[in-house]
């Protein structure tokens, strides 16, 4: 190949360059890309917009919320009576024991509030007693045997006589309490009087009257 030819084929080799080249020859302009602000030339795709949760149904108030707050004192009234009538109706279907006397013989007296006849352990009703061993201090600080005083007087009152008492009227009952009585004479009422024992608990007036007249004339553990 001459030189002259040589030289022909690098300009043609040049003007395809310089034709093809973005800068010449075509009048597409390129137009550059501006980075994204954080500097990042490649960003991950964006993740996919969450679902909204399905509304749930709204849940059902108490009917107590949506009643009228002037109709609460009535609520209680009619919850109080209804209270009263279903412990009534309880006290009915529990029939009360029916008592009928008894009398014990032989009996033996253990304590100022307990007797012991026929095989049957016997609680004087309505009064709490000192046990035989007890010890009680008097006015002026000196220990006495309180419990065995006690226990001394109630068997002067029934000596060898029978001692009737209220006992449920079916079945044998080995321990119970009950109203007892020697002669006609209450047990628990003179038991009180004679200042012997304390009245129980929620005792009946007569009982709780026996006590007090025998706290006033400082008699018996009140000495």
């Amino acid at each position: 190949m001459s030189f002259a030819s040589r030289i022909v084929t690098a300009l043609l080799g040049l003007a395809l360059i310089w034709y093809f080249w973005p800068f010449g020859g075509g009048d597409a302009v390129v137009t550059p890309v501006s980075p994204p602000p954080d500097g990042r030339l490649f960003t991950k795709p964006a993740s996919p917009a969450p679902q909204a949760a399905a509304p749930q149904p709204a849940a059902s108030q108490p009917t107590a919320a949506l009643q009228d707050p002037a109709d609460k004192p009535h609520l209680l009234a009619r919850e109080k009576a209804d209270a009263e009538r279903q412990a009534a109706l309880t006290t009915e279907t529990v029939p009360k024991p029916v008592l009928k006397p008894k009398l014990f013989y032989r009996v033996v007296v253990r304590d100022a509030g307990t007797l012991e006849a026929e095989g049957a352990v016997i609680t004087l009703e309505g009064i709490s007693a000192r046990s035989a061993d007890a010890k009680c201090k008097d006015a002026k600080g000196r220990t006495w045997s309180c419990g065995a005083r006690a226990r001394t007087a109630l068997m002067h009152l029934i000596r060898t006589r029978a001692v009737s008492c209220k006992v449920p009227s079916s079945g044998k009952q080995t321990s119970l309490t009950a109203r007892c009585s020697v002669g006609g004479v209450d047990l628990s009422v003179w038991m009180l009087s004679q200042g012997w024992a304390q009245p129980a608990a929620q005792a009946e007036p007569k009982l709780a009257a026996a006590a007090d007249e025998a706290r006033k004339k400082k008699v018996g553990l009140w000495r």
